[in-house]
């Protein structure tokens, strides 16, 4: 039974992304125009229209592209290292976090140097290094990127932005470690309320005479040698809370100040990201536009030689027809 026509263009489409998103990027423009022409060609022009917007791979996307045609088996590995982190997270497993991460570098640097022998280039440049570790790495975390991973069709490097265990399955977001901090900070002033409390109970309370005992007082008496009278060990009990609580607010005044400077690091960070990010989108938009009109001015070029060709042809035929005509004697 023959395909149906969407079925059709669908495989054409894929089978123009596998060869296009394996070849150099360099051969990339040039044969995506002939294989949408092809398809156009055939009468199938969603097919057509559909290879023609497929985007350019950045080097570092070609690079890990590369991988997933060399090692199938790359993006399994990683997505079983993703399972493992999310369920070690859930179950709030820290020894086995702690493995997870390890083993998370370790495949990433194992997998970077696989893509880069892949792609032929084992001595590459630290930033595109970097990229093909990052784009890894956000592999683990961005399900959109996995998918392009694994189909061998990422057209950009990534970068992860996340925080927090679901994220790579690491350590705990800083907000979250500086907020546990600061609340342990809390905790710490009241244990040490609850400290000075039980020094005053284990004072023991001074020795009074039975008649004075009997009167509800000292009797005028002095309390014995070595021993602090009730109201001074009742002073000292309380200048200690005053000190630890003192000492107890401090340090969670520091891991606030602490928060503080991390949210505004992330604020910053986010801005400068949200920044680049929208110059990338302005750049690869002033791409595509430069892809069209090479695409526009190529086959500009080729109607002109068609037309030069039609004007010697009959530049030819004109001289043909003169030199066959009798001359004057």
């Amino acid at each position: 039974m023959a395909k149906s026509e969407p079925a059709a263009a669908s495989d054409r489409v894929a089978a123009a992304a596998d060869e296009l998103y394996g070849a150099e990027p360099g051969e990339f423009t040039d044969r995506r125009k002939a294989l949408a022409d092809a398809a156009k060609a055939a009468g199938d022009a969603a097919a057509a229209k559909r290879i023609a917007a497929l985007r350019k791979p950045t080097r570092a996307a070609w690079v890990v592209n590369q991988l997933a045609r060399a090692d199938p088996d790359a993006p399994g590995r990683l997505a079983d290292l993703a399972a493992a982190l999310r369920a070690a997270e859930q179950a709030k497993d820290g020894p086995r976090l702690r493995e997870l991460s390890a083993s998370r570098g370790q495949l990433v640097d194992t997998l970077t140097a696989q893509a880069l022998a892949a792609a032929g280039v084992p001595d590459p440049p630290s930033g595109l290094r970097e990229e093909v570790s990052e784009t890894l790495t956000s592999a683990l975390g961005d399900p959109q990127v996995a998918a392009e991973f694994a189909s061998g069709t990422l057209t950009r490097a990534a970068q992860w932005s996340g925080f927090g265990l679901a994220s790579f399955g690491g350590a705990a977001p800083p907000e979250a470690e500086e907020e546990a901090e600061a609340a342990g900070a809390a905790d710490e002033a009241a244990d040490g309320r609850r400290t000075a409390r039980r020094h005053l109970r284990s004072v023991p309370a001074p020795e009074v005479s039975a008649p004075a005992r009997s009167r509800g007082g000292t009797g005028g008496r002095s309390p014995a040698p070595g021993r602090l009278s009730e109201e001074e060990q009742a002073r000292r009990a309380q200048a200690e809370q005053e000190r630890l609580a003192e000492e107890a607010a401090k340090r969670a005044a520091q891991r606030q100040q602490a928060l503080d400077d991390a949210e505004r690091t992330v604020a910053s960070t986010a801005a400068a990201a949200a920044e680049a990010g929208a110059e990338e989108d302005q750049l690869e938009a002033e791409v595509r536009d430069l892809e069209q009109q090479l695409t526009q001015t190529r086959a500009d070029l080729a109607r002109a030689r068609v037309r030069a060709r039609h004007a010697e042809a009959a530049e030819r035929r004109a001289r043909q027809t003169l030199d066959r005509l009798p001359r004057p004697e």
